[in-house]
C-alpha cells in the first residue's frame, strides 16, 4: 500500500450538526443574519408591491415612494451579497444573492425605458414577480443549510 492512501473519510451527506459545529462562530452568526435579511428582502418587496398598488389605485404621488423604496432594496441586496460570502455559503448560494443584485437591475432598466418600447417596460412587474420567487427560494435554500 502506497503513502497516498490517507485516511479521507468523509462525513456523510445527512450529516449537517458535525459540519456545522466545525464552523467559527462569526460564520454560524453570518448564516443567521443572512436568512434574517433574506426574509427582510422579501417583506421589502411585499411592500414595494404595495406601494406600486397605492400609486395606481389610490394617490399617483405615491410613486416618488414606490422609487425611493427601491433604493432601499438596493441596499439590502448588496448586504445580502456580502453577508453570503462572510457566511461562507455554497457557490450556489453566492451566484443566487449575486442574481437578486441582477435581476434589480433589470428591473430599474424595464421602469426607465422610454413608451416607445413599452412592451419592453412591461417587464417590470414580471421581474419583480421573479424576485419574489428567488428571494423565498433563497430562504429554503439557507434554511436547509443550516438546520442540524
Amino acid at each position: 500500500m502506497s503513502n497516498l492512501s490517507v485516511n479521507r473519510s468523509e462525513p456523510e451527506v445527512g450529516d449537517r450538526a458535525v459540519e456545522i459545529t466545525n464552523l467559527s462562530p462569526l460564520v454560524v452568526r453570518a448564516r443567521l443574519v443572512f436568512k434574517a435579511m433574506v426574509r427582510i428582502f422579501a417583506i421589502c418587496i411585499l411592500i414595494q408591491v404595495f406601494l406600486a398598488g397605492l400609486a395606481l389605485f389610490w394617490n399617483s404621488a405615491q410613486w416618488a415612494s414606490h422609487t425611493g423604496f427601491a433604493r432601499l432594496l438596493i441596499i439590502v441586496s448588496i448586504l445580502i451579497l456580502v453577508i453570503s460570502f462572510i457566511a461562507r455559503l455554497p457557490l450556489s448560494l453566492r451566484l443566487r444573492s449575486a442574481g437578486l443584485i441582477g435581476i434589480i437591475i433589470l428591473i430599474a432598466v424595464s421602469a426607465i425605458l422610454p413608451s416607445g418600447i413599452g412592451y419592453i417596460s412591461a417587464l417590470h412587474p414580471l421581474l419583480a414577480i421573479m424576485l419574489l420567487r428567488e428571494t423565498i427560494s433563497l430562504a429554503r435554500k439557507a434554511d436547509a443549510l443550516t438546520k442540524p
